[in-house]
């Protein structure tokens, strides 16, 4: 079996270097990490290891290429799963349940996952987006436009905001980690499918909490 989880990482990081992805909050390092939430989920949460173990490793392929040419990169993610696993000795009859998990993994989806093994790729790939690790992923993104290490909300956003228009928002030269979290953060361990990942993602998003309200304070001069 844990030739099967070296075989697909290492599938997942040549690809990375060969579509030549830039983007260190969905890198190599996102998925090892995600792959090791997952186990974690699976030991209490059950499902078929391999399946997640698959739609962990390609969960974000796609990336790129939606980048470059727009699309989704869930779908196109699901579909460069199912070109790598066929004709291969990752298990055939698999393969379309590892492309449904990734299909839908995206928090903009709006809907559960279908299956035990999609909502431990959901769970654990938002976890990673959270705590310590969160805060840094964060600023990754923000530091490749040159955005504000701080800034207030726009006075034109009106919260809820929909998780498609962040997406327009993000390319604003006034956005920050700080308005990130307010719009898409608060909520997080509640969105969370599984029990444990409930848990797990309650630990990390109190950690986040406390330093955008410690960083608030700073800017301020209240610190």
């Amino acid at each position: 079996m844990n030739k099967l989880r070296s075989w697909l990482l290492s599938i997942v990081q040549e690809e990375l270097e060969r579509e030549g992805t830039k983007d260190a909050s969905h890198d190599y390092d996102h998925i090892t990490r995600v792959i090791a939430i997952a186990e974690t989920l699976q030991s209490r949460e059950g499902g078929d290891r391999p399946i997640i173990w698959a739609a962990v490793a390609f969960h974000d392929i796609g990336q790129e290429r939606e980048r470059l040419s727009g699309g989704d990169h869930a779908l196109i993610g699901a579909e460069m799963a199912s070109d790598f696993l066929t004709s291969t000795d990752f298990p055939q009859a698999s393969i379309p349940a590892v492309q449904q998990a990734i299909r839908e993994h995206r928090m903009t989806g709006g809907s559960v996952p279908s299956t035990v093994e999609g909502r431990i790729l959901y769970d654990a790939d938002k976890i990673d987006i959270l705590g310590a690790i969160g805060i840094g992923r964060l600023y990754s993104v923000t530091g490749r436009y040159n955005q504000k290490i701080y800034a207030p909300m726009p006075a034109d956003i009106t919260e809820p905001v929909d998780p498609l228009v962040v997406r327009q928002l993000r390319r604003r030269p006034n956005y920050s980690p700080s308005i990130e979290f307010q719009l898409l953060f608060q909520n997080m361990p509640e969105r969370m499918t599984t029990v444990m990942g409930k848990e797990m993602a309650q630990e990390r998003y109190i950690y986040m909490q406390e330093f955008f309200r410690r960083l608030q304070q700073e800017i301020t001069g209240d610190l």
